[in-house]
């Protein structure tokens, strides 16, 4: 039975020569998903030892971000102004450059003395941009569209753990399309993020 410092170093090892630009990260992220733990308990528990079972998940884990998969992928979710988010693979995963948008989209608001309405948020995605606003603002409802229903389905789950259900709509369609067939354009507010 392998310990936990162990698999660390052998997966980081592995993942170096697969061209990885964070192998140690990805290796305790990874493994921490596996273990059921967070990756600061890594690094108290270094000694302790993985089951085979756990390994088998790990090895997957690992084997999967060796061929390119992102880690955001493997672990179902993304860090976001400080709050998780949930990705799939329908979704692009938030980037932190995307958090400046949400901080000048509030900063516009602060300037302006903006009291609340209506914003959408083109193409979601993970709804990370959606949910920041109705969070840090809350006199905003957001109105998040997205043409996949996967990435609405991640958006859905986001929205569900941070709580803003009740100013946060999910609706399906190409860009303001759904809006306008809906007659709630135009709004006030429309932000988006394309890749």
């Amino acid at each position: 039975m392998r310990q936990v410092v162990e698999l660390i170093r052998l997966a980081a090892g592995y993942l170096t020569q697969r061209g990885s630009p964070s192998a140690r990260l990805d290796a305790e992220l990874l493994l921490a998903h596996a273990l059921g733990m967070s990756r600061l308990d890594l690094y108290v528990q270094f000694d302790r030892p993985v089951t085979s079972a756990e390994t088998d998940r790990f090895r997957e884990l690992i084997r999967r971000r060796g061929q390119g998969e992102p880690v955001a992928y493997l672990l179902g979710e993304r860090e976001f102004r400080g709050r998780l988010f949930t990705v799939n693979p329908a979704v692009l995963i938030p980037r932190p450059e995307t958090e400046l948008l949400v901080e000048a989209v509030l900063s516009l608001w602060r300037d302006e003395g903006y009291r609340g309405g209506w914003v959408v948020d083109v193409g979601t995605g993970s709804g990370a941009i959606a949910v920041s606003l109705a969070l840090e603002h809350p006199g905003c409802r957001v109105a998040a569209v997205d043409v996949s229903a996967g990435a609405l389905a991640a958006a859905r789950g986001s929205g569900a753990r941070h709580g803003v259900a009740a100013a946060f709509g999910l609706l399906h369609g190409d860009l303001r399309q759904p809006l306008e067939a809906r007659g709630l354009a135009p709004l006030e507010v429309t932000v988006s993020k394309p890749p």
